[in-house]
Formats: structure tokens, C-alpha cells, sequence
């Protein structure tokens, strides 16, 4: 039995090994794996994000054209169709996310990240809401972010701040805190902040990067 203080200095300074070691068998990058996870937790109050959805409708135009990037229940983006939002568009792994959110009139696209399948400049707003900690080439992706937004097109990206690392979440490869996301972003744009905030529905705080390409 190896004990949790080794496991936990794994996790938090190689993430990524952590995660290799404890997903061995296990293609958690399968449609199949998330498709498992969407069915059992579709309409669970886990995956609603009361205080970012909030925050996404005062930043944002109801004509605006908005990709929800991984999207999973499409939470965010049945909320702004709620709200009157027309041009709403979201990518996924996962079929039966795909084919219930176009059933509900949200264009779907099939996309295994960091490539985002979509044309160069057809988004006003891309939304990356919790995903950018699963995800391992994370500099292409946010290139894939950078080509499918319009000039002046904004990104909201959110990921856990300072938690929620592979120990505890076998699908993350990183956790990021300000200092790690800002130089990351950094990297990718010049015109952007991140701030912190706590979402009513979430156990702790969340980091927000508001991203405006030029």
C-alpha cells in the first residue's frame, strides 16, 4: 500500500505522472468513458454553475455567437438558450451529449481536444469552462481558442483555483493558481486578466480568465 504523503507529492509536482500512473488501462479520452459519466449525471445539480452562468450573461449579447468548448450537459449553454441566446454553439467527446444538445436545438460538433473542429473567426465568444486541467498539449489548444475567435472576440476560461488536482480528480493533469495560469495565458495572449471568484455551486474558489483577442 503506498502511502497518501507519497501519492500526494506525486500528484502535486508531477500531475501528469500522477495521472498516467493512476489511469494505466484506462482511456479516459474516450467518447465511451464520458458518455458513462454524462448518462449517470445528465441532470445532476453538480454540473450547473449558477454564479458563472450570471456572470457569462453580463459579459456577453444575446445575438452574440458563443462556443461552449467541451461542453458536457451543455449546462451553461441550456442556460443561455433559456435566456433568449440564439447563436449557441458547443464541442464534445461524448455522443450522447452531442445528440441530446442538438435535440434541444445547440449545434454540436464531434472534437477531441486541443484541436477545436470549427472555422477560423466564427465565435464572438469561446467559452472554456473547467477543461483546460484535463488537458495535456494545453498551449495548442489555447492557439485553437485564439484561431476560432473573431478580432476583439472574447474567451472566459475557468479552471479550479489551486485544487482539484489528479489525487482527486483522475481525469485533471495539472492544477493551476493564478501565478501558474497567468503565465500559461501569458504565453498565448497579450490582453487578459485572471481574478478569482466562488461559485455558489462549488466547493471552493474558481479562477477566471478574461481573455480578449485582438
Amino acid at each position: 500500500m503506498i502511502p497518501w504523503r507519497f501519492k500526494n507529492f506525486i500528484s502535486e509536482h508531477f500531475p501528469l505522472l500522477y495521472h498516467k500512473i493512476i489511469n494505466f488501462g484506462v482511456n479516459v479520452n474516450s467518447d465511451a468513458y464520458w458518455d458513462d459519466i454524462y448518462q449517470r449525471e445528465w441532470d445532476s445539480p453538480q454540473r450547473v454553475w449558477p454564479t458563472k452562468n450570471q456572470l457569462i450573461k453580463e459579459k456577453t449579447q444575446a445575438t452574440d455567437y458563443i462556443l461552449d468548448v467541451a461542453c458536457g450537459t451543455g449546462s451553461i449553454l441550456r442556460f443561455l438558450k433559456d435566456n433568449g441566446y440564439k447563436n449557441l454553439y458547443g464541442t464534445e467527446l461524448s455522443n450522447l451529449c452531442i445528440e441530446r444538445l442538438d435535440n434541444m436545438g445547440i449545434s454540436m460538433v464531434k472534437s477531441f481536444l486541443p484541436k477545436i473542429e470549427c472555422e477560423d473567426k466564427s465565435f464572438d465568444v469561446v467559452i472554456a469552462s473547467q477543461i483546460l486541467e484535463h488537458i495535456i498539449k494545453r498551449g495548442i489548444f489555447l492557439e485553437e481558442i485564439k484561431r476560432v475567435l473573431k478580432t476583439n472576440g472574447e474567451c472566459f476560461l475557468f479552471v479550479p483555483n489551486d485544487r482539484l488536482g489528479p489525487i482527486d480528480e483522475p481525469s485533471h493533469v495539472i492544477k493551476f493558481n493564478k501565478k501558474t495560469l497567468t503565465h500559461l495565458i501569458g504565453k498565448h495572449f497579450n490582453n487578459f486578466t485572471v481574478t478569482s471568484f466562488k461559485d455558489e455551486n462549488f466547493d471552493g474558489q474558481i479562477l477566471f480568465a478574461h481573455i480578449i483577442v485582438q
